[in-house]
């Protein structure tokens, strides 16, 4: 009897929980249409609102999916009769809608989460087929429901450090800004929020992300095959979509832990017509600074916070207007009265249109600013040193449908950036050693155009090939030199100046980018993919760290400096298991980089009106095998990743003052050979999870000095060879706990969250400094900010 009632409740649960069916429903007025009958829809979250973004729609009868667009809707093309439709994302019950198409017409469909998971019950939130079929080479999406189930960083969720546990993805330390991709620089990447560009992605040097996970849909990553729609950056493209808010009910959500909070709102402005979307975030962090050892940084001061807005229109069926808004701001002030501060502005308008079933187009103008400053506060030679870039611009593409199997896109962008390299202002009203100073200005326009097409061949052969053709221009105001021919470029070696007024061109460069891949599939479950890239980079960061800090220079190609040029190849083999239960990939890549930045030894990098004297020009080459197995059903989830790469550099120059390390190969900065990720998650119940990363990598490369010498009175550190030597290797073990409280949609239901970062307390290093020692060389001192076992907790709530 016992084994009966279990069989039965098994049947139960599976009906009641995994799927829902509706009675079928006749869809569109019958006025004799027999085939290209339109049917679309919106799929929506039951309780809040939200669209859902990447569900999956199926027609079984037709052994048709679909996926749904940023705003939750699909569409179909269908022939009148009976079908029935099934609507998938991860952590919602299967919908099962049988319906009678008869005409065109339109369906609503709200999906509610799931309160219980059987081990058989498969629910995908994408076509899980999609990295088989697909002709996308190192094209990662990755949702906010696959980030939450990382272990958060100091208890909330972050995007970049999500990316980094990617294969080929990787950061040069602990709580390092920004991302190195297959052997790039942190510059080489292009993160873009709604479309608009974003300079520093990060709070208090990287300990956060500076977006807000609960303001953001999916995050995706380009990093092989980029299409052809993007420019601009030589290793990467990281495109963050912000969520929209919900058309027909108001709610929100508030997060609280104890390093920082936020709060959320949405709703419609207008129903059914206008939505709108609001979040905002804030750190009280300054007690943590108290409780770390390190005296500097004990006695000093941070504060950040950031901010979104997110306002939809979807005016009708085929078009959909989206403004996005997006701040943050960061301050730190340092023992010794110097505070560092930056903050990035961002707006962008999108329009969106389909004229038909075949044909539509995407439209989108944006504005970003980012500022950053040094000042010093300490009475005495008191300063303020400011820099800033202006980037605006407009993108637009049409795409052509000729079947579901054949699409062509083709379209156009334009830019302007603007760069204040730096001012030194010296403190009013007090006497001052310090002499204001202003770096010359930049100006710089990019613009392309580009064409992609992607089809299939049967079912064996898929293709995707396109073509894009930057063009960039350099104009005034603007001094520029001339140095002699046979010496290095050096102040003692200029010869003349030549003057441009504002808007005269003072150099231009262009290039033809060709991208492409090809798919060969064996069957359903695997299949081997080759792909090229060229792209064009033409803003550079100058920085003698390996990361990106407020302090670095960002500078536009020019006479002297050229634009890098990647020629990136790839080659990768894709294989499913057991009713893709399981996902395995291997992928190798080779980069050619031309172009790249290297500063001079001992280059003095700050407010340098012509800093062509402090540079070299250096070769890249970059090289790797990237293994991937996910897990993407069952109570334990995740995935492992490792990495094999180099990442080198090569200055030869006819001066054999600038060659570095003779000539020889040399690792960069962030060159890591061997990076392992492991990520689990395991549902120990319906409302308890646990989930565990490690990591674990080759330690940087770093340059020690050799000797020491004493000049007019100074000692002075001597450096031979540059990256010679290497950092201790990085490993890492964060753990975390998630509850979740059902109140039936009351206001109380909950999710507490009780993470551990370092585990056990690896001192992995996040800066490098050296002290003087009587009678040897200097000695190299680590800084470790996670150094003990971090504990944190955080509670939120969705209303």
């Amino acid at each position: 009897m016992k084994k009966l009632l279990l069989v039965l409740f098994i049947l139960a649960s599976h009906w009641s929980f995994a799927q829902t069916e509706v009675k079928r429903e006749v869809v569109g007025r019958d006025i004799g249409q027999l085939k290209g009958i339109k049917i679309s829809g919106r799929i929506t979250d039951e309780i809040t609102g939200d669209a859902l973004v990447g569900a999956t729609v199926t027609v079984p009868e037709l052994n048709i999916n679909r996926i749904t667009d940023n705003n939750g809707a699909f569409e179909l093309t269908l022939e009148r009769a009976e079908y029935n439709l099934q609507f998938r994302y991860v952590g919602y019950e299967t919908i099962i809608y049988p319906i009678t198409a008869v005409g065109d017409g339109r369906i609503a469909i709200r999906m509610i989460q799931e309160d219980f998971q059987l081990d058989d019950v498969v629910i995908y939130g994408r076509d899980p087929e999609k990295n088989i079929r697909s002709t996308d080479m190192g094209a990662i999406t990755l949702s906010m429901n696959t980030m939450r189930e990382l272990p958060p960083f100091l208890g909330e969720v972050d995007i970049i450090r999500s990316m980094a546990t990617l294969p080929g993805v990787s950061q040069v330390g602990e709580a390092a800004a920004g991302l190195n991709v297959r052997g790039g620089g942190a510059d080489q990447n292009l993160i873009q929020f709604a479309g608009a560009p974003i300079y520093n992605p990060t709070h208090l040097f990287g300990l956060f992300t500076s977006f807000n996970a609960d303001a953001v849909n999916d995050v995706t990553l380009y990093k092989s095959v980029i299409p052809a729609r993007f420019g601009g950056r030589g290793s990467s493209i990281l495109d963050i979509l912000p969520k929209a808010g919900s058309i027909d009910r108001w709610g929100g959500d508030l997060m609280l832990s104890n390093f920082s909070g936020k709060v959320g709102f949405n709703g419609p402005l207008v129903k059914e017509k206008v939505s709108i979307r609001g979040g905002f975030r804030g750190s009280y962090i300054n007690w943590f600074l108290g409780a770390l050892s390190n005296p500097d940084l004990k006695n000093s001061q941070a504060n950040f916070y950031d901010g979104n807005l997110v306002i939809s229109a979807p005016v009708s069926e085929n078009t959909e207007f989206t403004y996005s808004y997006y701040t943050s701001y960061d301050d730190f002030a340092f023992a010794s009265d110097t505070t560092i501060s930056w903050k990035n502005n961002s707006h962008s308008l999108q329009w969106k249109s389909r004229f038909n079933t075949k044909m539509g187009i995407e439209a989108l103008g944006y504005y970003t600013q980012y500022d950053y400053s040094i000042f010093n506060r300490s009475g005495i030679n008191d300063f303020d040193l400011n820099s800033g870039i202006q980037d605006f611009g407009v993108k637009a593409y049409m795409y052509y449908l000729f079947s579901e199997t054949n699409k062509i896109t083709f379209g156009a962008d334009i830019k302007q950036v603007k760069l204040q390299p730096g001012e030194l202002i010296p403190s009013q009203g007090q006497e001052s050693g310090i002499l204001p100073k202003k770096v010359q200005d930049e100006l710089g326009r990019e613009s392309g155009v580009h064409f992609q097409h992607e089809f299939e061949i049967g079912e064996k052969f898929g293709m995707s090939y396109g073509l894009r053709y930057d063009m960039y221009n350099y104009y005034g105001p603007r001094v520029v030199r001339q140095y002699a021919e046979n010496e290095p470029i050096s102040d003692g070696s200029a010869i003349s100046e030549t003057t441009y007024a504002d808007g005269e061109k003072i150099e231009s460069y262009n290039g033809l980018g060709p991208r492409g891949s090809l798919r060969y599939s064996f069957s359903k479950s695997s299949s081997i993919k080759v792909g090229y890239n060229k792209m064009y980079q033409f803003i550079h960061l100058i920085s003698n760290t390996a990361t990106i800090a407020p302090t670095d220079i960002w500078k536009l190609s020019d006479n002297y400096l050229k634009p890098q040029i990647v020629d990136q190849i790839s080659l990768g083999f894709y294989n499913n298991f057991k009713g893709n239960i399981f996902e395995t990939s291997v992928e190798v890549y080779y980069k050619d980089i031309q172009n790249v930045v290297e500063y001079k030894d001992g280059a003095n990098l700050i407010l340098q009106n012509h800093i062509e004297t402090e540079l070299v020009p250096a070769n890249g080459r970059a090289y790797g095998i990237e293994l991937y197995v996910k897990k993407n059903l069952g109570r334990l989830t995740g995935w492992v990743s490792y990495t094999y790469s180099r990442s080198l550099r090569q200055v030869i120059t006819p001066f054999e003052e600038e060659i570095i390390n003779d000539g020889e190969w040399y690792a960069s900065n962030f060159d890591k050979p061997h990076d392992v990720t492991l990520i689990g998650n395991y549902k120990v119940s319906t409302n308890t999870s646990v989930s565990a990363t490690f990591g674990y990598s080759t330690g940087r490369p770093v340059t020690f000095p050799e000797a020491k010498f004493d000049y007019s009175g100074n000692s002075l550190a001597y450096f031979d060879r540059r990256n010679e030597q290497r950092l201790p290797d990085f490993h890492r073990l964060d753990l975390a706990v998630n509850f979740k409280l059902k109140g039936k949609g009351k206001f109380y239901d909950g999710d507490w969250t009780f993470s551990i970062l370092n585990v056990y307390g690896r001192k992995n290093p996040f800066s490098l400094f050296f002290v003087d020692e009587l009678g040897a060389p200097p000695q190299a001192l680590k800084l470790a900010v996670l150094g003990v076992p971090l504990p944190s907790i955080s509670y939120s709530i969705k209303f």
